[in-house]
């Protein structure tokens, strides 16, 4: 089944369908929901892949002039001389009727990996609140709560031995605390390629950048590879990251099924967490770098394989590559104020892996494996 085009209503869809038919050209009309403008539209999908270039020539004639005669046909389908024998799945008999994609396909992986995100972040915020109670320092010192030192891609082991420390100090000695706070923020650990470039541009020692790389993966938490896209550092940053779950994975995941979309995500998501621990350390959080590996994979499937009707506007994708570009000069501004200043203006914003995300998920969708295999 190819699909051929659109009409932008639905009257106009049903009308074309008719013709078509009455042609004997097999063909559904399926409603789909433009989520720029909010209208309705109808795709046309044709079954009979022998005469697809006659409908598409039909579409473009009855895009120019839709109120030619030659449309308005009343097209009765032919009646067949002996029932058919009812189906298996239908033990009364009656025709199945045609539901379209959204509907008859669910999608069970992306709401899985939506609710575990929304799981996981009220765990860490009622971690987070238990903390400030504790030490009733504020919420910004409070570098890692539990669920977070467990998630994150790695833990060095000074960190770790530091943040023990604070906890166990208690909120009586704040002295002490916050003595303990500024020998973690200088403790040395990996802390990525970034960093250690920038020690270098500084004219600085860069060793503190540097320390064993993998150190809990190495010690057998492969689930480390992962699990850093289901932490998420406020409200907004998991809302927007959800809300783009929601509109770029369903429609994958229609397509190319669960078993495909774990492997999708499970690929993108642990590729963009070691790229941007290698650039940046290991305290990154967020579903971002999945999120541009289905926009990448989208945009690839829309270029060589149009006719799978990804329901993706033009602009949506434009959207996403503007603000690529935009966080990556912001990035580059912030690099030069660090070097060449003392200003406080550093971004905590996983740019290696919305890039390298936004690249291989576009790589992936090259692959026939990745491809819409219609039953």
């Amino acid at each position: 089944m190819r699909l051929i085009g659109k009409v932008g209503d639905e009257a106009g869809g049903r009308k074309f369908s008719t013709y078509l038919m009455a042609q004997g050209i097999e063909n559904q009309c399926e409603l789909a929901l433009d989520s720029d403008s909010g209208q309705v539209s109808c795709q046309i999908w044709v079954s009979d892949e022998d005469r697809v270039e006659e409908a598409v020539a039909a579409l473009k004639l009855f895009g120019e002039q839709p109120s030619d005669d030659r449309f308005n046909v009343a097209y009765v389908a032919p009646v067949p001389s002996e029932p058919p024998p009812p189906s298996s799945s239908s033990p009364s008999g009656e025709e199945e009727q045609e539901v379209p994609l959204t509907r008859r396909i669910s999608t069970p992986v992306t709401i899985f990996f939506l609710a575990l995100c929304v799981f996981v972040y009220f765990v860490n915020a009622m971690q987070e609140s238990q903390l400030v109670k504790e030490t009733e320092i504020k919420e910004e010192a409070l570098i890692l709560t539990p669920i977070q030192e467990s998630f994150l891609y790695d833990m060095p082991a000074s960190v770790a031995e530091l943040e023990l420390s604070i906890r166990s100090s208690g909120k009586e000695n704040k002295v002490e605390i916050e003595k303990q706070i500024q020998e973690m923020q200088n403790a040395p650990y990996w802390r990525g390629l970034y960093d250690f470039v920038l020690l270098k541009f500084r004219g600085k020692d860069p060793s503190s950048a540097n320390g064993p790389l993998f150190t809990k993966i190495r010690q057998g938490e492969f689930w480390r590879l992962f699990t850093p896209c289901i932490l998420h550092l406020n409200f907004l940053h998991i809302l927007f990251n959800m809300i783009w779950l929601w509109v770029l994975g369903r429609p994958v995941e229609q397509r190319i099924g669960p078993v495909r979309t774990i492997l999708l995500t499970l690929i993108v998501g642990v590729v963009t967490n070691t790229s941007q621990y290698l650039m940046s350390g290991p305290f990154f959080l967020g579903y971002s770098g999945v999120v541009m590996g289905l926009a990448g994979f989208i945009w690839m499937r829309e270029k060589i394989a149009p006719w799978e009707g990804y329901p993706l506007h033009r602009s949506t994708m434009l959207f996403l590559g503007i603000f690529i570009f935009a966080m990556c000069g912001l990035q580059i501004v912030s690099f030069f104020v660090q070097t060449f200043s003392d200003l406080p203006f550093v971004l905590n914003i996983a740019n290696t892996a919305h890039i390298v995300g936004a690249f291989l998920g576009a790589l992936l969708g090259r692959f026939s494996f990745f491809a819409w295999r219609v039953r």
